[in-house]
């Protein structure tokens, strides 16, 4: 990299810091002061990069680098460069509106009843009440955060796709899958492929699902409302096949639980969770997410932790996200300091945080004696499957909503929301009042755009890793629980790269293929017995 360049990430270290540093207070705080100094560091960060001779080097360095290492340093910093590149006051508004609609939804807390209630309280209600009234009041409440953001998020919405088409791509959807090194018309083929793969058995999932429900609200199955689902988005699996897994985790530590699991393969949390926010507390972000605030080893997640399994999953889930980041090779140059890309990261926390739910792992970290998880694994098994079929069908809900929001946002958004859950989920619109914006209840829409699509990516290639461990580490064991081997090979073969290479690469290295739907399929669509 030339002078210029290597002066440019000099000063965008501890810009990028500072930043990641403001973004984490902002989100445990809830405080207005601290979301204006994120906004103020994503200007500042912005305008380091705006600077057009500095982007004339990059794209120059882009065309001519030779070397691998300088070439991939070229491109990475020239995609980060390339949005930036639009009116400075184009790029504050865009700052302002979404930081403004962050805090707005982190801070949110629905009334229900006459009282306050946090989004776990009300997602809890929708797992385990069984009064009609209550579990639609639960429904509802999870909603009204939309018409609170809405109006500005169509207004942002509109900014983004302004910036996109300044910078050479139709809408804001395709430039993030551009800067994301994915192109669209594969990205459609993926989910097209899903979409094959997955209809027959979710109807026939959703089916029985339904059916079981109904029997257990005493009602019709033509009476079943989305309030019914154990879900405000029918993105898990509800718990319909006799085993009560927030049960099994009432009385566990689900922090203990991680801790005891990750050392087992070698990848030690202690440091990651003294780091950071691990419980509910006034103004915090309801949500939990991982953070490398550095790349020098400050490493964090956020959690909202209740004794139940959606939250053990969730734990393990982050830890994922940071051991990643833990383990990148620090001798990287700091801009390579990173996963290869967001569905890499994803795949390593997918591959964790499915592990709540399996009961020959119950069983090997002691949370279940043998007998009792041999008793639940046939019924765990079947609610995994239903978990990856729902998530997997959810997803592409996501996917295809945000292609449409931003192709064209001025359209009926509420209706294209459940025309398109109707048709991949199967649920039915109930009445909805004339300012309900249930799309923008989902904090994804929100604070992180065309993001979902790699949760799914994710997922097939987390089913490629496990394939590649079972075959390599494991050796006919059943868990990785107490293989330090497991974290050795995901040390080496994913972690230690960091962004050096683009993802397909990677899973080349790493398993043999490129991301792809085949070893997820051949994992979770075949019908468990029992």
């Amino acid at each position: 990299m030339n002078e210029r360049i290597e002066r440019f990430l000099r000063e965008l270290q501890p810009l990028s810091i500072e930043g990641n540093r403001a973004w984490w207070d902002a989100a445990v705080t809830g405080r207005e002061s601290d979301y204006r100094r994120l906004e103020e560091s994503r200007n500042r960060i912005d305008r380091l990069y705006r600077d057009p001779g500095l982007f004339e080097e990059l794209r120059a360095a882009r065309a001519t680098a030779s070397e691998p290492l300088a070439a991939r340093r070229a491109e990475l910093l020239y995609l980060e460069a390339l949005p930036r590149q639009v009116d400075p006051a184009l790029s504050e508004r865009i700052n302002r509106l979404s930081t403004g609609i962050e805090r707005d939804f982190s801070t949110y807390r629905p009334i229900v009843g006459g009282r306050r209630h946090t989004f776990n309280d009300l997602e809890i209600a929708l797992a385990t009440e069984r009064d009609p009234a209550a579990l639609e009041a639960a429904w509802e409440g999870l909603k009204s955060v939309g018409p609170v953001v809405a109006g500005r998020l169509d207004e942002l919405v509109r900014l983004r796709n302004e910036a996109a088409r300044a910078a050479g791509y139709p809408d804001y959807y395709h430039l993030k899958l551009g800067l994301g090194e994915q192109d669209a018309a594969r990205v459609d083929g993926f989910f097209d492929r899903l979409d094959a793969l997955t209809d027959a058995p979710f109807t026939e999932l959703k089916s029985e699902i339904d059916a079981r429900l109904a029997e257990i609200h005493g009602i019709d199955e033509t009476e079943l409302r989305p309030w019914h689902y154990q879900n405000s988005f029918f993105q898990e699996m509800p718990a319909v096949y006799g085993v009560d897994l927030d049960e099994v985790y009432r009385e566990q530590d689900p922090l203990e639980v991680a801790r005891r699991f990750f050392s087992g393969i070698g990848l030690e949390v202690g440091p990651i969770l003294a780091r950071s926010s691990l419980y509910e507390q006034e103004g915090k972000d309801q949500h939990a997410f991982a953070t490398d605030i550095d790349r020098e080893g400050d490493v964090r997640i956020l959690l909202n932790l209740r004794p139940n399994e959606r939250w053990m999953g969730t734990t393990l889930h982050e830890l994922g996200h940071a051991v990643y980041d833990e383990g990148i090779a620090r001798d990287l140059p700091w801009d390579l300091r990173r996963p290869a890309h967001t569905l890499t990261t994803e795949a390593i926390a997918m591959l964790f945080g499915r592990l709540s739910r399996e009961g020959s792992w119950m069983a090997e970290m002691g949370i279940l004696d043998r007998a009792r998880a041999e008793e639940l694994q046939a019924a765990a098994a079947r609610q995994q499957r239903g978990q990856m079929l729902a998530f997997s069908r959810w997803a592409m809900v996501m996917r295809a909503f945000e292609k449409e929001l931003y192709r064209d946002p001025n359209q009926d958004l509420n209706g294209v929301w459940w025309s398109l859950v109707e048709r991949l989920q199967g649920l039915a619109a109930p009445p909805r009042p004339a300012d309900a914006a249930d799309y923008a209840a989902k904090i994804h829409v929100v604070s992180a755009p065309v993001y979902y699509h790699n949760y799914m990516l994710g997922e097939c290639f987390a089913s490629q890793i496990d394939e590649r461990l079972k075959a390599e580490v494991l050796d006919g064991r059943p868990t990785y629980c107490g293989e330090p081997g497991v974290g050795a090979w995901l040390s080496e073969r994913i972690f230690r790269s960091g962004a050096l290479h683009h993802y397909d690469e990677l899973a080349r290295s790493a398993t043999g293929a490129a991301v792809g739907p085949e070893a997820f399929a051949a994992q979770f669509l075949t019908p468990v017995a029992g």
